[in-house]
């Protein structure tokens, strides 16, 4: 009995020693290089665009392109008839030349003083009238001709070979596929934190497409002075060279920004700061004082911490923190320095 009465005694200290180590749920600190990449979703925008169009009405007699084609500056992109422009240039031409005789004659006699001042200026202004309509006709006809205003790629075409039709009226996109444009949206916290005087000019930002690990990098071009409406944010424009390993990308595709706050806010970020879920922080009562409670070797010890900043993303924290340190997410008013605990972990399914 006595044997017995023992085995009962350790097994219930073994129970209790078990109920003081209480689980907590717990957060790793990530690198502060992490911390300070954000992360912006991203639209792909042609640097240059051009709906181009005919100036003169007619019927397309040569439409050579289609759309993905890659043009030249000065490629033919489509022709009209232009058979009624030629004959319009001859009948101007003719009235041009008529006038030009007439003058000379109206010239002579004034010269003797056979006709007047007046009529003398009817004939001159006769002739700049048929020399303007002669400019005119030329330029019609030139007009009848499509050329590339610079080299890129056909993004869409809007007619079809043999329609008939009228000024002004689209006949193709042109994209420049040199130069890309990549737009975010900058929220007003940030843009308005900005500091142009110490911004890291050198610094580029990453792009990445989906379905592609490959990151390329991006020169600031423009932002924009007035919000995006409906949103309390500024679009921001960043310039990329089309990549030449083969990876497509067209306007009109997404991407997403990485963004190294600490080359644009480096007066406000420091490189020690750490993003830290709000739960994870406490205030101490008795000092005053910001602190995290640190997992080690099976206990916890609080570590004194300065706040940065809230965000939607969390708190921003400095201190004598590392990454990989883990921090108690819950429960913090409940520890005391040297305490043991255990991390907790769900089963399988939960």
């Amino acid at each position: 009995m006595a044997a017995l009465t023992g085995c009962q005694d350790e097994e219930a200290e073994t129970v209790v020693a078990a109920e003081v180590i209480r689980p907590v749920k717990l957060f790793t600190v990530p690198d502060s290089a992490e911390t300070n990449l954000r992360r912006f979703p991203a639209n792909v925008l042609a640097s240059e665009e051009a709906v181009v169009s005919f100036r003169v009405p007619g019927e397309i007699v040569s439409f050579p392109v289609k759309p993905a084609d890659a043009v030249e500056e000065g490629q033919l992109l489509a022709r009209l008839d232009d058979r009624d422009f030629k004959t319009e240039l001859m009948l101007r031409r003719t009235d041009y030349e008529l006038a030009l005789r007439d003058f000379d004659r109206v010239k002579k006699l004034r010269e003797k003083q056979v006709l007047s001042q007046s009529d003398y200026d009817n004939a001159q202004a006769r002739v700049k009238s048929a020399k303007a309509a002669l400019k005119l006709a030329q330029d019609r006809l030139a007009d009848t001709v499509l050329v590339a205003p610079f080299s890129g790629r056909i993004a869409q075409t809007a007619v079809e070979n043999f329609q008939y039709i009228q000024p002004q009226q689209t006949i193709l996109v042109l994209q420049d596929n040199n130069t890309l444009d990549i737009s975010i949206q900058l929220p007003e916290s940030i843009l308005n934190q900005v500091d142009q005087t110490k911004v890291d000019q050198a610094y580029r930002p990453l792009v990445t497409f989906a379905g592609n690990e490959t990151s390329y990098p991006v020169t600031y071009k423009q932002h924009t002075t007035q919000a995006t409406p409906g949103t309390q944010a500024y679009e921001v424009v960043f310039s990329l060279d089309v990549p030449d390993d083969g990876q497509t990308i067209y306007p009109g595709m997404g991407a997403t920004l990485h963004m190294d706050m600490h080359k644009i806010l480096p007066h406000l970020v420091d490189e020690e700061t750490y993003l830290l879920p709000v739960t994870a922080v406490l205030v101490n009562d008795a000092t005053g004082t910001a602190q995290v409670w640190v997992y080690r070797d099976g206990a916890v010890t609080p570590v004194d911490v300065s706040k940065q900043g809230v965000s939607a993303d969390g708190i921003s924290v400095s201190g004598a923190l590392q990454p990989g340190d883990q921090l108690v997410m819950a429960g913090l008013n409940q520890l005391r320095p040297g305490m043991k605990v255990k991390p907790l972990e769900r089963e399988r399914g939960l």
